[in-house]
């Protein structure tokens, strides 16, 4: 038995029609204890770093095409893990000297996710007033 291109192109997208069906934690739970800063450094912090670190996430609509759903799902969740500023209270003594590491790195962490949002990347200044306030 051998298999045409055209059976094996059907059967791939069949598949992929298939996968769109497995569920996935797409959810953000409310904001228990956000960190407090002034409105610079929050507007910073939001641009570059909730989407996956924080339960303030923006699903796009690439969100919700497997596989690449898994792959953003998975990053939220482990991002979530590793740093929640929705939760900050229960984790902001340890964190802080962590995020002022990823800060001064180029915060380039997910390289994936700044190639696909370019506007999220912090700017010079931008990046100079978080790590000062880190710092404080």
């Amino acid at each position: 038995m051998t298999l045409s291109l055209k059976s094996i192109c059907s059967g791939s997208l069949l598949l992929l029609m298939l996968l769109q069906f497995i569920p996935l934690k797409r959810i953000n739970s409310p904001v228990v204890s956000d960190i407090q800063t002034p409105d610079v450094i929050k507007n910073s912090l939001k641009k570059a770093c909730y989407d996956c670190h924080s339960n303030e996430t923006r699903w796009t609509g690439i969100a919700y095409i497997a596989p690449i759903s898994w792959l953003l799902s998975s990053t939220v969740s482990s991002g979530r893990n590793v740093l929640n500023f929705s939760v900050w209270n229960k984790q902001s003594t340890m964190k802080k000297a962590q995020i002022k590491l990823v800060i001064a790195q180029g915060s380039m962490h997910q390289q994936i996710y700044y190639t696909w949002n370019p506007e999220t990347m912090l700017t010079q200044l931008e990046t100079k007033t978080l790590l000062h306030w880190f710092n404080d």
